[in-house]
């Protein structure tokens, strides 16, 4: 499922306007810009970076460059690497899903992060767009997140449903755990998602959710 779980070159998109493009990064690429990026959000926000984690090296990242800087990232996940079954599997009940679909159908999001003063509809965008069509293209069903609650809103307007009620962290730290089925046409019409003109087989969306539906009683 290449470049997801793969040592896949870089990609270069489009420009999307305002002088920002879109970079699809593969495992190990995204590299010094993405620290960078770490470091200034880290210092907006009066903290010290972020270290790497053991995702990291598995990760593909799809991020949005100002120029030569990085101003936005999302880390996506292939669920068949070790490290994310360790560090994500029970938190996201990954074992309900591989009985019945592969794990190349299935994606998890990780370390949304955006700069302050890219923090735009525009930006956040071609984001999100740009992994849709990532996963979109690898076949994938689902695309997962554990997020924190301050960021609902903005995953339910991409078309992220809770599918599992909200957990608890160690540190007393709330996390809510999203599921967005990709090519799922219905939802993104009804939440009036800016990824419902990339949908290109709806068939596939309505049967994957109403097994998740099904699966996920939280979800009805």
């Amino acid at each position: 499922m290449s470049p997801i779980g793969s040592a896949a070159s870089a990609i270069a998109l489009p420009p999307t306007g305002a002088g920002l493009r879109v970079v699809r990064l593969g495992p190990g690429q995204a590299g010094a810009p993405l620290r960078a990026m770490r470091r200034r959000l880290a210092a907006e926000q009066g903290r010290e970076p972020e270290p790497d984690d053991a995702l990291e090296a598995s990760a593909t990242v799809v991020a949005v460059f100002a120029g030569e800087a990085m101003v936005a990232a999302l880390r996506v996940h292939a669920t068949d690497t070790p490290q994310l079954r360790r560090e994500l599997g029970t938190l996201l009940q990954l074992d309900r899903f591989s009985g019945i679909w592969a794990p190349e159908h299935i994606v998890v999001g990780s370390r949304l992060q955006v700069l302050a003063d890219f923090r735009t509809r525009q930006v956040i965008d071609a984001l999100l767009r740009e992994s849709y069509r990532l996963v979109r293209d690898s076949d994938v069903r689902f695309g997962l997140i554990a997020c924190e609650p301050a960021l609902h809103a903005l995953f339910a307007f991409y078309g992220f449903r809770e599918y599992l009620p909200p957990a608890i962290l160690p540190g007393d730290t709330g996390v809510l755990r999203m599921a967005l089925v990709c090519e799922d046409a219905s939802t993104f019409i009804t939440c009036g998602s800016p990824l419902v003109d990339l949908v290109q087989h709806p068939q596939l969306g309505l049967s994957a959710r109403a097994w998740l539906e099904q699966t996920f009683p939280v979800l009805v």
